[in-house]
């Protein structure tokens, strides 16, 4: 069996691996179209790459994705947290576990994931072609042809993990196939304040505050960050994940409110300070 995987991300590496792994006998080649393999594993979680979360239950796991929680409740099912701290420990990588529940690699270095990636797939056989982007895919008779810029290469499987894409046309070779394809819109951004003194205070944490987007139901709790252009942080990330198509609905023109206390009320910080 020939399997090509497109993408040499995070999701396109560990399927390669787990391809190989489950028909030892099949030749797989992983295609990345930069000169990079696994470069967002390596800015996660600010360069220590936050693994996994401890919630070991996979219904609620699933309730904090912002979308497709029914398919991914279905997911974890196959593969748990627990399948992914045990798969990295036999590998020698050992996590740990933050006061939030990220998980991280106990060396703090995103190095100690991606070499743990990259040595399985050596290990396993699994050759890898970086800048080879993937034109088009094609199928003749019994078999695909992935079409690159350089080569056609045929395959028996193909699996698709090239990730998102900031606009509609970078998707179409997947819709010429006949997938539906729900239009991008983005997601986990910061908030845009130009006319707001708040800038002035940069650098300022604030932990935990809660945000809400005025008019809807949108709110989330956690850290918040000023920044030199407005709001960051997770409480804001989150919150812009959650409300990705509404606020895109909006043309990202909304009111925030922050409570500065986060879930606490302003009598019972007023009790607390006296």
């Amino acid at each position: 069996m020939r399997i090509v995987v497109i993408g040499g991300g995070a999701a396109g590496t560990f399927a390669a691996i787990s391809a190989r792994h489950h028909h030892p006998k099949a030749t797989v080649l992983l295609l990345e179209k930069s000169d990079k393999l696994l470069a967002k594993v390596r800015v996660s979680g600010g360069g220590r790459c936050n693994v996994t979360h401890a919630c070991y239950n996979d219904k609620e796991l699933s309730r904090n994705y912002p979308r497709g929680e029914r398919f991914l409740r279905k997911a974890f099912g196959q593969w748990s947290v627990k399948n992914t701290e045990a798969w990295f420990s036999e590998r020698g990588v050992a996590l740990k576990t933050e006061p939030d529940g990220r998980m991280f690699p106990i060396t703090d270095s995103s190095q100690t994931i991606i070499d743990a990636l990259l040595g399985e797939a050596e290990r396993l056989g699994v050759r890898i072609r970086s800048q080879a982007p993937v034109r088009r895919l094609e199928r003749s008779g019994a078999l695909w042809k992935v079409i690159t810029e350089k080569e056609v290469i045929e395959a028996d499987r193909v699996i698709v993990a090239s990730g998102g894409s900031p606009k509609l046309e970078g998707l179409l070779w997947l819709a010429e196939l006949g997938h539906r394809i729900v239009p991008p819109v983005p997601s986990l951004f910061t908030f845009n304040l130009p006319n707001e003194r708040i800038r002035e205070l940069m650098g300022v944490v604030a932990d935990p505050v809660v945000v809400r987007i005025a008019g809807t139901k949108l709110e989330s709790t956690g850290p918040l960050l000023v920044t030199h252009w407005g709001l960051s942080g997770p409480a804001v990330l989150r919150l812009s994940a959650w409300g990705a198509r509404e606020l895109n609905e909006r043309a990202y023109t909304f009111t925030v409110n922050v409570n500065w206390c986060g879930p606490h009320g302003e009598d019972a910080v007023r009790t607390t300070l006296h």
